[in-house]
């Protein structure tokens, strides 16, 4: 019986090592653009509030983030099994097209929800929006690719 050989997923988990790093900087400089946006108003009240309602966001979004990315390691540990047929390979291409197309959505909602919040100068109450959302936003894909190498961690030690 031949290993099965995890060197793609194992480069795959590293390069979203190197993404989450990318996002946290992100994540970082966005806090203190926005907590300046809210010292400029005097509002500094507002950016903790947004800071909680983004964290609450995450509470209902862990699982199924959580679902996506165990079935999305699973796909890519099967994808590592070292004589796949035709069918086996179809059926994992067809999983990975449904995995990417969660994802797409999920992307597209944040994106177009921030395309369609009012400018800020028009609406006062639009940059706590604005930055619940991209607090969300990114806090998600951080617990995406943390969940991904997680599920992919467990999975591959487990065989």
């Amino acid at each position: 019986m031949a290993s099965v050989d995890f060197k793609r997923l194992n480069r795959q988990m590293m390069i979203y090592r190197i993404v989450q790093t990318i996002l946290t900087g992100l994540l970082i400089v966005l806090a203190i653009v926005f907590q300046g946006q809210f010292a400029v108003l005097h509002k500094p009240g507002q950016f903790f509030s947004s800071i909680i309602a983004a964290i609450a966001v995450q509470l209902l979004l862990i699982y199924p983030v959580y679902r996506l990315a165990w079935r999305d390691a699973g796909v890519e540990i099967e994808g590592s099994q070292p004589s796949l047929t035709v069918v086996q390979q179809t059926a994992l291409r067809k999983k990975r097209l449904i995995g990417d197309l969660w994802k797409f959505c999920g992307v597209a909602f944040f994106m177009v929800f921030v395309a369609l919040v009012p400018d800020a100068k028009k609406s006062v109450g639009a940059i706590p929006v604005l930055a619940t959302t991209i607090f969300s936003f990114l806090l998600t894909c951080l617990m995406y690719f943390q969940c991904f190498n997680f599920s992919a961690k467990k999975r591959m030690k487990s065989l």
